[in-house]
């Protein structure tokens, strides 16, 4: 086949997984508990495609990496990517067994077991506490960004972030101050990596999730300046332009594969879709070149479209963005490939924001008390969180619905 052709296959394969990927990945496994982190990412790994993720190809164990900091002078200091490159070969030295027991940071291990694995990544957080300084995070990513293009370092960050999870759980359990600059650290990580396609927002979402599973349960140790900082981090507003900046690159993704497609033939369309169709669901949707265009281009409208609804909308206006969508994908198969699975996005970008506010909230919460929650008002309705009080601690709970009830989260 011809080399448009092939780059179609490449595009419009990368599109159906991603767009799979969304599907399964859940915001809320239960009504009171957010989803145990390793759920969510070992999805990630499951159904990735082959080519676009391989961390351990890209970050091989380096044997002579050493457990020091970027000197100021280095060229490495002005690029956040390049430090974290060298905490992901220095976590790729570590035995399975230490990587399988860092899934969970609630895994408790044999005190020498935990102060050897201290020491280990007692290295790895370091770089990753310089790496939150540095403003620039270039990771090398082919631009502009298609379905087809490489992401390795979404994994390994997700590893490295783990490390810092446990290491804040374990090794700083009589150090408020590096707990905190342990978390902080996973948060600004996952902000550099959710510029990257979006799933790079999506694997965003799961790294401050692990910052937020954590604290919530360790509320009491976090008070003046650690609090503050934390708070801080969790409420970054420059983060909430996130979303919206990913639906563009998906719109603009869409937009290049038009451009591609404008040069096949009609049957070399059909060709291609019956290639990547899922025998399962039947025949591939019977297109010609016009309809695919036409598809793709009511595909990017509804992209940006949401993209914009993202930056400030109102319910009402979102449900009629997804009675539109609705539409598209009735009347056009084709266009259902790259639409189907947004809602599910959408569940997760409302309750990031949620869990965010929420987590800025309790910070405020256990430094001023309940009368503060005035000053952090619930995303979902403008309002106050309500406040519970707690034998160990207390409970808020959101206006924002899961799986029919009010999401409530637990501090102590």
């Amino acid at each position: 086949m011809n080399e448009p052709a092939d780059g179609m296959s490449r595009y419009v394969v990368g599109g159906v997984v991603v767009l799979c990927l969304l599907m399964i990945l859940g915001w809320f496994a239960t009504r009171h508990e957010l989803p145990p982190p390793d759920q969510q990412s070992a999805k990630v790994e499951t159904v990735r495609p082959a080519a676009a993720f391989k961390p351990d190809d890209d970050f091989p164990p380096d044997k002579d990496a050493k457990a020091t900091a970027v000197p100021a002078e280095s060229s490495a200091s002005t690029n956040a990517a390049a430090i974290y490159g060298q905490a992901f070969n220095l976590f790729n030295r570590l035995s399975q067994e230490q990587k399988d027991i860092l899934r969970d940071w609630e895994t408790n291990v044999d005190a020498s077991v935990e102060v050897e694995l201290c020491e280990q990544l007692r290295p790895i957080c370091d770089l990753m506490h310089q790496a939150t300084a540095v403003t620039n995070c270039d990771w090398g990513i082919d631009n502009p960004i298609n379905f087809d293009t490489r992401l390795p370092h979404l994994a390994a960050s997700r590893n490295i972030a783990r490390a810092a999870m446990w290491s804040a759980a374990h090794c700083r359990r009589d150090d408020a101050a590096g707990a905190a600059d342990d978390a902080v650290s996973v948060l600004r990580l996952g902000e550099q990596v959710s510029h990257s396609a979006l799933i790079g927002y999506l694997v965003d979402v799961n790294l401050h999730h692990m910052a937020s599973a954590y604290v919530s349960q360790n509320l009491g140790m976090f008070q003046g300046a650690d609090a503050q900082r934390l708070a801080a981090a969790f409420g970054d507003p420059a983060y909430g332009e996130a979303p919206s900046d990913m639906i563009n690159l998906e719109a603009d993704m869409a937009q290049r594969l038009a451009a591609e497609l404008a040069s096949m033939s009609a049957d070399e369309i059909r060709d291609e879709l019956a290639k990547v169709g899922d025998s399962s669901e039947g025949p591939p949707p019977t297109i010609d070149r016009a309809g695919a265009l036409a598809a793709l281009a009511q595909v990017v409208e509804s992209d940006r479209q949401l993209a914009g609804l993202l930056q400030s909308s109102t319910e009402d206006e979102y449900e009629t963005w997804q009675h539109h969508a609705a539409d598209i994908e009735a009347s056009n198969p084709f266009a259902r490939m790259f639409l189907t699975g947004l809602n599910g996005v959408m569940d997760r970008v409302r309750g990031a924001a949620v869990e965010q506010q929420m987590m800025v909230a309790a910070l405020t919460v256990a430094q001023n008390g309940p009368e503060a929650l005035v000053t952090v008002p619930d995303p979902a309705s403008g309002q106050a969180f309500i406040y519970t009080e707690t034998d160990d601690g207390f409970d808020l709970q959101s206006a924002y619905v899961v799986k029919g009830q009010p999401y409530v989260m637990h501090f102590k």
